[in-house]
This record gives C-alpha cells, sequence and structure tokens, in this order.
C-alpha cells in the first residue's frame, strides 16, 4: 500500500489531501498542532504526528 506524509493535515488543503488519499487507501501520516485536529485525522483512518514546526520544542533534523 502507498504511503505519504502530509504536515499541517488537520484542515484546509492539507485535510483534503488526507481523506482523498485515505478514500484511496493510502497509508497516510498526517501532522497537527493540536489534540483536535488529531482526533479528526484519526477518525479518517489516517496514522497521527503531533507538530508545531513554530514551537522550539518542535523535532529537528540535525545536520552532520
Amino acid at each position: 500500500m502507498p504511503c505519504t506524509l502530509i504536515i499541517g493535515a488537520s484542515r484546509g488543503i492539507g485535510f483534503e489531501l488526507a481523506r482523498q488519499y485515505r478514500a484511496e487507501h493510502w497509508d497516510v501520516i498526517g501532522t497537527a498542532r493540536d489534540d483536535a485536529g488529531l482526533a479528526r485525522l484519526a477518525a479518517i483512518g489516517a496514522k497521527t504526528i503531533k507538530l508545531d514546526a513554530n514551537s522550539a520544542d518542535a523535532p529537528s533534523v540535525l545536520q552532520a
């Protein structure tokens, strides 16, 4: 099964993309800032990651 990661998937265009991919039986991993957004994604069958890219506590990638 194909898989996609959608950043900002809890509303707007991101949510619609997540919904359409799920309708096509893709595995969707979606990020959201809050629990309400995560619940909305989970309701359509997406895997979720809590992420606020504007937060200093957000995960980062270290450059080697």
